[in-house]
């Protein structure tokens, strides 16, 4: 994900973020034999609910909609993906300033 298109992608309803829910196992009910003994046990349902951006795709020859592209994000995906591009800024801006004092000592010569 490019992140700095999201908020215009936001504005214009083609990327959101989107509570879904994916079954682990499905319900089994008990079964019991002839004897009335139980052969296999009754289980319910697992669901697991997790956060995904969604966001709209299209074919590229025929501009048809297709299904919505999803990945699964946490907080703590984001908040690292932010902390990476703020360590790169800090970088930049440490050889941007060193540029900088760098272009002033050429300069008197």
């Amino acid at each position: 994900m490019d992140w700095s298109k999201y908020s215009s992608l936001k504005s214009g309803s083609k990327v959101s973020f989107v509570k879904e829910k994916q079954v682990m196992q499905e319900a089994v009910s008990e079964v019991k034999d002839d004897d009335g003994k139980v052969v296999r046990a009754a289980k319910a349902k697992e669901e697991r609910e997790y956060v995904a951006l969604s966001q709209k795709q299209w074919d590229a020859e025929s501009g048809e909609a297709q299904d919505d592209s999803k990945k699964e994000y946490s907080l703590s995906d984001l908040e690292h993906e932010k902390e990476r591009h703020d360590a790169d800024m800090a970088r930049a801006k440490a050889q941007s300033d060193g540029l900088a004092a760098a272009i002033e000592d050429f300069k008197k010569l």
